[in-house]
């Protein structure tokens, strides 16, 4: 991988990892949905900006209905749910489920579109569902109805994130990923625009919460996209993917740092399993030497 992809995938990771730290810090004082509509409105106008930049459009005259439904499914629940969760869960749990979306998008295609899947993925859903029951039995979080309701949620936003892929893959594999990413913000802000409109703060939140909100939307969100994307055109979405390992340790990391959220011994194993999880689903096994291919 080129330095430069390797500091935009290293960057990737620290962003979607700090999105988690700036839930934690505003859905406390402006609410859930309020913090999920911001985010979302955010991301979508400075997407949509991007794409009239580049001179591209959304059709939203023939599209409008489809970009709405992918929108809710795809982006306007997943945010919600993790933002409701983001209420009793430390920055590195939201972030450790939210790395299961790939054993996710496994168990759906074996159910949905019958794919078989390799001996790889199968161990790499057992594997990654005991680093959850790991991490929910043993970590530093105590459980309650409360905290088992959060971890739910986030199961929730990735199943949520797992179909929308299959659902993507289904029915809009032709379209610019970066037109697929503008339009699923547009409809998703569009679709939660009422909730958020609906528990509007009843007084201007101090301006710490309002930057992380900024920073939330057009940094976590509206960058991270562009990045991702970016990432995607140069070196493959099986390398771009591996950001999934990154996010959970810089949101673990972020935790510490700002919030003071510690990490136990068997959380550590917890995290270490889920992301193990991930690289099986992935396959990507760093331990196979690679056979060079015989001259012809």
């Amino acid at each position: 991988m080129p330095l430069s992809a390797l500091i935009r995938l290293l960057l990737l990771g620290m962003i979607w990892g700090a999105s988690f730290l700036f839930q934690r810090l505003t859905v406390p004082v402006v609410g859930a949905s309020f913090t999920a509509a911001v985010r979302l409105a955010l991301s979508a106008i400075m997407l949509v900006i991007v794409l009239r930049v580049l001179g591209r459009s959304l059709d939203l005259r023939r599209q409008w209905r489809a970009w709405l439904w992918l929108g809710t499914i795809s982006a306007a629940l997943p945010f919600l749910c993790f933002a409701y969760a983001a209420r009793s869960l430390p920055a590195g749990y939201m972030a450790v489920i939210n790395a299961t979306v790939p054993l996710l998008t496994v168990i759906f295609a074996a159910l949905l579109w019958r794919i078989r899947a390799s001996w790889s993925k199968r161990i790499g859903v057992v594997v990654g569902l005991l680093g959850v029951g790991v991490l929910a039995r043993y970590g530093s979080l105590g459980m309650n109805a409360q905290a088992l309701l959060a971890i739910g949620l986030c199961f929730v936003a990735s199943a949520l994130y797992a179909y929308s892929s299959l659902f993507i893959r289904q029915h809009h594999a032709t379209v610019n990923p970066l037109v697929l990413a503008a339009a699923s913000q547009l409809g998703a802000a569009m679709a939660i625009l009422p909730l958020g409109l609906w528990n509007l703060p009843a007084r201007l939140p101090p301006t710490g919460v309002i930057v992380s909100l900024l920073v939330l939307g057009l940094v976590c969100t509206g960058l991270a996209y562009v990045l991702y994307f970016q990432l995607i055109r140069d070196v493959g979405s099986e390398k771009a993917v591996t950001n999934t390992f990154l996010v959970p340790v810089f949101a673990q990391v972020w935790g510490a740092l700002f919030l003071h959220e510690r990490l136990t011994l068997a959380g550590a194993l917890g995290f270490a399993l889920v992301l193990l999880a991930v690289a099986l689903v992935l396959e990507i096994h760093p331990w196979r030497r690679r056979v060079a291919p015989t001259p012809q």
